[in-house]
């Protein structure tokens, strides 16, 4: 496995993950729209590795799933700091382990920066994040008010 900040990978693996990270979220999002993606990810998350980033997970050459770590992730819960956001693994290397390693790795770095615990939010997969020990701490109204989300705090 390796991990490389969104700044180290090539142009082409940023755009398959822009455009995994659109396709699958847009479904669900209605003010999503691929131009504010694409900014987000060449120009916020590829520029260093201080907060916000991105991160992509490699087996071998394979780009296998992405995160990114943000200061602040929805807008109504500025007290929650720091964050795993955006975390996808490709269809192809679900169920495999990967998930739970780039979160492990996405733990790490956060603690690196001198960070004790994390915030994630989901509505997809509450029962995934629960598994590898993160604790639910309350439901959250997701940004443009766009649904409920459930918040979870980690200790790193």
């Amino acid at each position: 496995m390796i991990i490389k900040t969104f700044n180290d990978i090539s142009s082409s693996d940023l755009d398959k993950i822009i455009k995994q990270h659109f396709n699958h979220w847009s479904r669900y999002s209605q003010y999503m729209n691929i131009d504010d993606t694409t900014d987000k990810f060449k120009n916020i998350y590829a520029n260093d590795n201080n907060i916000p980033y991105g991160i992509a997970m490699y087996d071998k050459d394979n780009l296998v799933g992405f995160c990114v770590f943000k200061e602040n992730c929805l807008e109504k819960y500025p007290q929650f700091t720091p964050w795993i956001s955006d975390v996808m693994i490709f269809p192809d290397y679900r169920s495999k382990g990967y998930g739970k390693k780039l979160i492990d790795f996405a733990k790490d770095e956060l603690r690196k920066k001198g960070f004790n615990y994390c915030y994630l939010w989901t509505d997809k997969a509450p029962l995934f994040y629960e598994k590898i020990g993160f604790v639910y701490v309350q439901d959250v109204v997701k940004n443009n008010d766009d649904g409920i989300g459930r918040l979870y705090k980690i200790d790193l």
